[in-house]
C-alpha cells in the first residue's frame, strides 16, 4: 500500500539583521531594515529602548525643573485659570502654585513609566486604521505596532538629547514640553498664545524623520497596496489631522 509523503513544513522566515543592528538600520538605512522588520516582526526592543528613554527624559525634568515657575507660567497663559486665581489673595496663589509644582513632577514620573506603551497603543490605532481603510493595506495590528515602535526610534534620540540639554540649562529656563530646541515653537516668544504654539512644535526635525519612517515601514509591510508616496501622503494626512486637533484644544482652553 503507497503512502503518501508528508511534506515538511516551510521554516518560519529568519531575521537577517540583529535587534541592536535594526535600531540603528531603521535610523540610518530604514528600507532593508523595515524588509527585514516585515519578515520577522519583533516589538520588545524598540518598545524597551523607548521607556528607557523617557524615563531618562522625565526624572531629568522631574528633579532639574523649576516646577513653580513652570506652574505660574501655565496658569498666567490660561484665561480660565486667570479667572479663578483672581479671587485668591497672594498667600493662597503660592500656595496653589505649589501644588501644581508638585503634580507636575509627579506626573513626569507617571509619563516615565507608562507614556510611551500607552501612546504606542493608541498611535498604532490610528495609524491601523488609516492605512486599513484609506490605503487598503493588509497589515495586523500587531504588526503594525512594531512598525510604529521602530519609526518612533528618533523621538528616543529626541529625548536623550533634551535631557543632557535639560541638566546643562537653568531650571528657571526650562519648558518641559519644549524642551530641545529642534522645533519652530522653541524660537517663538514665550508669550505666544498655546494654540499657536501647538502648529510650530508640529514641525520638528526628530517629528519629520519619525514621520517619514513610519511611512517607510508601512509601505515595507504591504508595498503593493502601500508604494511610499501613497504611504507618505496617509502619514502626513494623520499627523495634520492630530496638528489640528491639538491646536483646537488648545485654542479652546486658553
Amino acid at each position: 500500500m503507497a503512502t503518501t509523503p508528508v511534506g515538511t513544513p516551510a521554516p518560519e522566515p529568519q531575521a537577517a539583521i540583529s535587534p541592536l543592528g535594526r535600531i540603528f538600520g531603521v535610523l540610518f538605512s530604514p528600507k532593508p531594515t523595515f524588509a527585514d522588520i516585515v519578515r520577522k516582526p519583533g516589538w520588545l526592543v524598540p518598545v524597551l529602548v523607548l521607556v528607557l528613554t523617557g524615563l531618562l527624559l522625565n526624572i531629568s525634568l522631574a528633579l532639574h525643573t523649576n516646577w513653580t515657575e513652570v506652574s505660574r507660567t501655565q496658569i498666567e497663559k490660561s484665561k480660565f485659570a486667570q479667572s479663578q486665581f483672581e479671587k485668591l489673595d497672594n498667600a493662597q496663589k503660592e500656595q496653589a502654585y505649589a501644588r501644581a509644582a508638585k503634580q507636575g513632577k509627579i506626573v513626569r514620573y507617571v509619563r516615565g513609566v507608562i507614556g510611551w506603551p500607552l501612546l504606542l497603543l493608541f498611535v498604532t490605532g490610528i495609524y491601523f486604521l488609516a492605512y486599513r481603510l484609506i490605503g487598503g493595506g493588509r497589515m495586523t495590528f500587531a504588526l503594525s505596532f512594531v512598525i510604529v515602535a521602530f519609526a518612533q526610534l528618533p523621538m528616543g534620540l529626541r529625548e536623550i538629547l533634551g535631557s543632557l540639554v535639560t541638566w546643562l540649562k537653568d531650571p528657571s529656563n526650562i519648558d518641559p514640553e519644549n524642551y530641545l530646541a529642534s522645533n519652530i515653537a522653541a524660537f517663538l516668544n514665550p508669550d505666544t498664545p498655546a494654540w499657536q504654539m501647538v502648529p510650530a512644535a508640529f514641525v520638528d526635525l526628530f517629528g519629520i524623520w519619525a514621520l517619514i519612517l513610519m511611512a517607510v515601514g508601512f509601505s515595507a509591510a504591504d508595498p503593493k497596496k502601500l508604494p511610499l508616496g501613497k504611504s507618505l501622503g496617509i502619514a502626513i494626512g494623520v499627523n495634520v489631522a492630530f496638528m489640528l486637533l491639538f491646536t483646537m484644544i488648545a485654542w479652546a482652553f486658553s
